[in-house]
């Protein structure tokens, strides 16, 4: 062979030929731009739920709120005097409430599983709309014990249909946060409900009373809002329109990885059961039902207490619930972050508890006297109370996989918790101290604190287990549930939050 066309055959032509490893550079380059779109275009899509979603279901929480509170303000816009309630009975028509709201969160969440969810709320919204508005005209206890339990009823879904929803569409670690920000809007409602009811107190009551104005001007923005939701939410990422085809894509699949061995989004009898038999929901529900008890006895009662420290007027003691609200609502929201920031639940939850238990104690033993130590300890248990909702439920959601489950189990642990309502109902019934009051909310978060650390030792025990399984034991467990569907957080590969 001749020198030039041996040279032609041992010369490379340009462009012909790319070496392995300069080919191994380049697919790695292409993977890590890839990797930083798909992280941009999430961050883009994670800022449009916060725009698009959090601040219309964070409104209609508030009114929800409103409407089931406002009768703590109705109490001294001269509602007892009005229908002529007895004490118990007036304590009842707070009670009662929860237990429409018991029965029904449950058979609610299943109908928001298997239906359009935006429509649902919508629906839910637009009744116990029309039940607030309806109740300016009750006249007398039957007839305000009856639009009570119709509006436990409405609003049943709405709360666990709501933490359900927002799982949806946000990560485990990005839930805290946004479950914070939603839940510190029912403080937010106690604020503006004691700055209402004050404005409402200097309206005229020519032809309406002080009472019926409340209910009328807090239910009717319910109605209007109803329909607006229906129209306006999405129902999931998958089909939201607001999204590209790509956002679509990035959102389903970050999802998707949040989830792991957990991610399963089929529907059975068998899957909603399963959550009935878990040690977990019975754990979550005790947990839930100890917390509400006080925080819903505290919301009933904090303008009567208020009203009990000092020689103000009814108008001034409206007025003086709104700080200890305001903070709650700072509160609620700088710990949802933390929780978050840390992806920790449980040292959070007792942290809090701390605190109410403090203002408690303050409540219970320092001289009625002192107005100020009082008022202040007044703001810790609010503050407390509210802020312990954002962080349990963010905990039990994050540690319920797949999508029937964690939906299911939502509502049950609501609907055991929520008859903590109807205790909280009862509790203050020793005026003008409530010092038994205070002694029975104190022993209340005492015992969910205990309960928070023996939940959060087993967990932690659990996860030490799975992480030291072998691929058969793996394989065994997941037969031992029923299969991938069914197993769901029970999943070895799943880790629970701590």
């Amino acid at each position: 062979m001749s020198e030039p066309i041996a040279k032609m055959h041992h010369e490379s032509v340009p462009g012909e030929h790319v070496s392995e490893s300069e080919h191994g550079e380049k697919k790695e380059q292409d993977i890590e731009l890839s990797i930083a779109e798909d992280k941009k275009l999430e961050s883009g899509v994670v800022r449009k739920y916060d725009m698009r979603i959090l601040p219309v279901l964070c409104l209609l929480y508030l009114l929800s709120y409103l409407d089931r509170s406002n009768i703590g303000n109705a109490k001294l816009g001269g509602l007892e005097e009005a229908l002529g309630l007895t004490s118990q009975q007036y304590q009842w028509s707070l009670s009662i409430f929860y237990f429409g709201y018991v029965i029904f969160d449950l058979p609610s969440n299943i109908v928001m599983r298997r239906w359009r969810p935006s429509i649902w709320l919508g629906v839910l919204m637009f009744l116990w709309g029309v039940t607030a508005v309806a109740m300016c005209g009750v006249t007398n206890f039957a007839g305000l014990a009856t639009a009570r339990i119709f509006l436990g009823v409405f609003e049943a879904g709405f709360f666990p249909g709501s933490i359900y929803y927002l799982s949806v569409w946000y990560t485990r670690k990005e839930y805290a946060r946004r479950i914070g920000f939603f839940w510190s809007f029912s403080s937010l409602a106690g604020a503006f409900g004691g700055l209402i009811a004050y404005g409402i107190t200097q309206i005229p009551t020519n032809h309406l009373q002080t009472w019926q104005l409340l209910f009328l001007i807090e239910g009717a923005p319910s109605v209007v809002l109803a329909v607006f939701a229906g129209w306006y939410l999405p129902n999931d990422p998958e089909t939201a329109k607001f999204l590209t085809e790509e956002e679509r894509r990035v959102a389903v699949g970050r999802l998707a990885k949040d989830a792991g061995a957990s991610n399963d989004h089929s529907w059975s009898w068998a899957q909603v059961n399963s959550v009935f038999t878990d040690w977990k929901s019975w754990a979550y529900a005790f947990i839930y039902i100890t917390g509400t008890s006080a925080l819903q006895g505290v919301t009933l009662f904090l303008p009567s207490i208020i009203s009990e420290m000092g020689s103000w007027s009814k108008a001034q003691s409206q007025a003086l619930t709104t700080p200890p609200y305001f903070l709650a609502f700072f509160a609620t929201i700088a710990v949802g972050w933390s929780s978050d920031r840390l992806f920790e639940r449980a040292l959070h939850m007792i942290a809090i508890n701390l605190v109410g238990i403090l203002g408690f104690l303050l409540l219970m033993f320092i001289d009625r006297s002192n107005v100020a130590v009082h008022y202040f300890a007044a703001c810790l248990v609010t503050m407390s109370v509210y802020t312990n909702v954002a962080v349990k439920v963010a905990w039990f959601n994050n540690n319920f996989g797949g999508m029937t489950r964690r939906a299911v189990g939502s509502a049950f642990i609501v609907s055991i918790g929520t008859i903590g309502g109807a205790i909280g109902g009862q509790i203050y019934y020793d005026p003008p101290d409530y010092f038994n009051g205070n002694l029975i909310a104190v022993c209340l978060v005492g015992a969910q604190t205990i309960l928070v650390v023996i939940v959060r030792l087993i967990l932690a025990r659990e996860n030490k287990r799975r992480a030291e399984m072998t691929e058969e034991m793996k394989e065994y467990e997941v037969h031992k549930y029923g299969g991938v569907e069914l197993a769901g957080d029970r999943h070895p590969d799943f880790r629970y939050v701590l």
